[in-house]
């Protein structure tokens, strides 16, 4: 426990599975006021409790907020819900999709249903952020989740690296905008996570023990370390980083 987040309320999209819910459960360990816990379902994709259980558990309020990322009026809707805690603080725009299928021939439909949801949403979500911080003058700060695949490309992941490239810049452009009003936004690229998403998505999956004997580090991450980095870039230990993209990858693109 560490108390970097202290007096924060953090909502974080995408939370009921995987890296977004060690995200939301980082921050609690690290002393968030309140936690808005946002996903389509409220059920882990791995099963067990809910993530608001996990950080109830660690005595932090904690609300689950049903909302499809792709719909502007649900992510205003969201930030909405932390009024009851003062307004957000930190913004976690984790939520996001990988294809089956995704590659120099990715259907019309699978490329712009991951579009909506990985770029679209990103923005719609920080918009909702920089609208409720300015509104209640807060110094916030907003996290987009980028992914290595947004820095160097690959054949297999034609849709998924062109959404997270643009997820990249639009961190960059957002900090250029939103920093007048004090508010900074990043982004967190992590490299081969160790997650059901991964393991359930063939293409990356058959990869991943190829990253990981190239990785300097010679492991996959664990969704944790991805949580404490967010919890980083939220907190005031940050205060004068914005417009990057921190790479948490074991040190793989380094060497790749």
């Amino acid at each position: 426990m560490s108390d970097i987040l202290k007096d924060k309320t953090v909502v974080v999209t995408g939370a009921s599975s995987g890296i977004g819910r060690a995200i939301a459960v980082a921050a609690a360990r690290h002393g968030a006021k309140a936690v808005i816990v946002s996903d389509i379902t409220e059920t882990p994709r791995e099963g067990g409790a809910p993530t608001t259980s996990e950080i109830e558990a660690l005595g932090v309020p904690a609300r689950f907020f049903k909302a499809d990322v792709s719909s502007r009026a649900d992510n205003d809707a969201l930030v909405a819900a932390a009024d009851e805690f003062g307004g957000v603080d930190v913004m976690v725009l984790n939520a996001g999709i990988s294809l089956r299928s995704d590659g120099a021939d990715v259907s019309e439909e699978d490329y712009r249903r991951l579009m909506s949801i990985n770029l679209d949403g990103t923005l719609f979500g920080a918009q909702a952020a920089a609208t409720q911080m300015k509104a209640h003058g807060k110094a916030g700060s907003i996290v987009l989740m980028a992914s290595m695949g947004g820095i160097v490309g690959a054949g297999i992941t034609v849709a998924y690296s062109t959404s997270k490239g643009g997820v990249v810049l639009m961190a960059k452009a957002l900090a250029d905008a939103l920093g007048p009003d004090g508010i900074r936004v990043n982004a967190i690229a992590p490299g081969t996570i160790d997650t059901e998403l991964l393991r359930k998505t063939p293409n990356i999956a058959a990869a991943s023990e190829g990253f990981r004997q190239r990785t300097p580090l010679r492991r996959l991450g664990q969704p944790s370390e991805i949580g404490d980095a967010v919890a980083f870039l939220g907190s005031d230990l940050s205060s004068y980083v914005t417009g990057i993209a921190l790479q948490v990858d074991g040190g793989l693109l380094a060497v790749i």
